[in-house]
């Protein structure tokens, strides 16, 4: 089976696309699938908030010292599926590249767990996509 490379991309690398690599990775992997995640962001924070490792390391995920790293070319070229949440568009990744926007999902200032949520359905969703064409 061949390994799906998924990157998510959110503006500042910090918090959505945090939680959707993180998610995504252990929904793929308890579903047996055979795929590897890493974020970035357009413009990244220097650090990603506490509150969001925090919230990550209670559910048992411990991201030690997070950066959020750069998009770069390399990154979007090396990607089979890229997950757009809220900024960049479908005419910015390769043709040979499957975009997908996740646009939808609220900002987490405005409601963390409505946001968290809202991430973690889309990452569920996906996977189960991907077990049908896997």
């Amino acid at each position: 089976m061949k390994n799906t490379h998924v990157l998510f991309l959110c503006p500042h690398g910090a918090v959505k696309s945090v939680f959707g690599m993180t998610y995504f990775k252990a929904l793929a992997d308890k579903a047996g699938l055979n795929v590897s995640v890493e974020n970035g962001g357009t413009d990244p924070d220097e650090a990603a908030p506490p509150k969001v490792l925090a919230t990550l390391k209670q559910e048992g995920f411990d991201l030690g010292a997070f950066v959020p790293p750069l998009l770069t070319t390399e990154k979007l070229n090396a990607a089979d599926i890229v997950v757009s949440i809220g900024c960049i568009t479908a005419d910015q990744v390769p043709a040979s590249t499957r975009y997908i926007d996740w646009s939808d999902v609220p900002n987490f200032s405005a409601g963390f767990e409505t946001a968290r949520t809202s991430v973690y359905a889309h990452a569920a969703a996906l996977v189960a996509e991907l077990q049908r064409t896997q």
